[in-house]
């Protein structure tokens, strides 16, 4: 049972969390910003740079759930640095956006375990699953000794 309780609390208190965006293009260039898929980044801090400038382009926040719409005035590549405040201190992100002629987004800078998310969910399970299986052979085995 002690068992139980400190892999539980192991669980609940080992959950971390940053900040993860998409970039899409409608009307304008629209940025998504979450902790977690169902948790936005209400009214997070967002400096847009032009190139390798400095000097902020744009200084904005996002809405309550999370957007933020820019309409950038010409083609190229913009850095953006988005900064969320949750109760334990700030989350930083910083990534790039390239914009076409039209103004639609040619590619953005993604997240790297955005890409791999599914594939280490599997292998973390798979891991957790044998390390119980061992942990319950083990307890077994000390029994019958």
């Amino acid at each position: 049972m002690k068992f139980v309780l400190i892999a539980f609390l192991c669980v609940v208190f080992g959950f971390a969390h940053g900040v993860s965006y998409t970039v899409n293009t409608g009307k304008a260039i629209i940025i998504s910003a979450n902790f977690t898929k169902n948790t936005p980044v209400a009214y997070g801090k967002i400096d847009i740079y032009e190139g390798d400038s400095a000097i902020a382009l744009l200084h904005a926040q996002t809405d309550a759930y999370g957007k933020f719409a820019f309409l950038p005035p010409k083609s190229g590549v913009y850095r953006v640095e988005l900064t969320a405040f949750s109760d334990h201190g700030e989350h930083k992100s910083e990534f790039s956006v390239t914009v076409n002629d039209d103004f639609s987004v040619e590619k953005y800078d993604e997240l790297a375990y955005i890409k791999y998310q599914g594939i280490l969910s599997a292998i973390g399970l798979l891991l957790g699953i044998f390390g119980i299986l061992v942990l319950i052979k083990s307890r077994k085995s000390q029994k019958t000794i």
